[in-house]
């Protein structure tokens, strides 16, 4: 955290994390929600009270505040008063679509980088604010714009992991997942959304047979997502672990599971190393 960064790479990061904000407050699974009963035991944080206005009045208003907000981001326009006030609105819009679907991927990726970027100097770069004379890059300690870049390589490790180990804990669990019965079921039931189907037509297997393909699937993507544990201990093969998650996300977007790989790939933009960003390379030492 304390090598030299890149003022540039963090406002690239700034501005992917914007667009994917604005493109999942402009979602229509929010008016789509507000139709269904929601999840038997999905709770937030938050007073039951709030929830339900949620719900009931403000999410349209949160939504459209939003995406004003995250095209401020976007461009780097007052960007220290605009990235707390969109990180609490996107906290709470997306607690509200928690509880009613079950598959929070924005919320799990995307909230704790926004809080994250409260505390940086992520607009010093490509933003109106550095235009306009708001903000200054500094020059003699590169390190303040190294630390988010890696607290969020933390968070892409973070979610990898304790996505594998939640497919193997408890054992019981684990075994159900490991002989390839979930993922069959996956793309068995996806079938007709995928893009597999739109281009080829037909399956290319009888997918309730031959359950070791969907064992080896299975087991694969386990060990994908566990290998993530490198990143809290070397720099070394983030370019790899960008590869492998990608692929898997792009096999799964195939078959019809669809909203992680663009999520991934905006968080990825913090495995990539800082001197790609700069004019002359980053002297830095891996860890």
């Amino acid at each position: 955290m304390s090598l030299p960064g890149s003022a540039i790479q963090l406002a690239v990061f700034r501005i992917a994390l914007g667009l994917q904000v604005f493109y999942s407050s402009s979602s229509e699974l929010f008016a789509l929600l507000q139709t269904v009963d929601g999840t038997k035991g999905t709770k937030t944080i938050f007073p039951a009270a709030m929830d339900e206005w949620i719900a009931a009045m403000a999410y349209p208003y949160m939504t459209v505040a939003m995406q004003v907000l995250s095209i401020l981001l976007v461009l780097g326009l007052f960007t220290r008063f605009v990235l707390p006030v969109l990180a609490t609105l996107f906290i709470l819009a997306f607690g509200f679509w928690y509880t009613k679907f079950n598959a929070p991927i924005p919320w799990l990726y995307v909230w704790f980088p926004l809080l994250i970027l409260c505390f940086t100097r992520c607009s010093d770069r490509l933003s109106l604010d550095a235009q306009f004379g708001f903000t200054k890059e500094e020059q003699s300690k590169t390190s303040v714009y190294r630390w988010p870049i890696e607290v969020v390589t933390g968070w892409y490790a973070y979610i990898y992991v304790a996505a594998g180990l939640a497919k193997i804990l408890p054992f019981n669990k684990g075994l159900y997942w490991l002989d390839g019965a979930t993922s069959q079921k996956i793309i068995y039931d996806r079938y007709l959304d995928s893009f597999f189907h739109f281009v080829v037509g037909k399956p290319f297997f009888d997918y309730t047979q031959h359950a070791w393909v969907f064992g080896v699937l299975s087991i694969s993507s386990l060990l994908i997502e566990l290998t993530c544990i490198i990143l809290f201990f070397t720099n070394r093969y983030n370019n790899w672990i960008i590869f492998l998650i990608g692929s898997m996300h792009l096999f799964l977007y195939l078959t019809g599971v669809p909203g992680f790989m663009q999520l991934a790939l905006v968080l990825s933009l913090c495995l990539l190393s800082p001197s790609l960003f700069q004019k002359k390379s980053v002297q830095e030492t891996s860890i």
